[in-house]
């Protein structure tokens, strides 16, 4: 940990700058995965950052949505 900070602008700019430097997803046309979603979407994962997801015994119906999700998603490769 650096002894000294900066202020919080500038940690975002450098950090937003160097993310520029990977590209644009949308127009990468050797992706086969989409970069683009419904804003109901945006919306569920903005609402959901804060939470601890490790911590199950607190948050038992978002654990039941990840276990019976990836047990469908996994089941159908199976």
């Amino acid at each position: 940990m650096p002894d000294n900070s900066i202020p919080k602008d500038a940690a975002y700019q450098l950090i937003n700058d160097e993310l520029l430097l990977d590209g644009a997803p949308r127009l990468n046309l050797a992706s086969f995965v989409t970069t683009w979603m419904e804003p109901e979407c945006e919306k569920l994962i903005m609402a959901s950052l804060n939470k601890n997801y490790v911590d199950m015994d607190e948050y038992p119906v978002t654990t039941e949505l990840q276990v019976s999700h990836c047990a469908e998603e996994f089941g159908v490769f199976i």
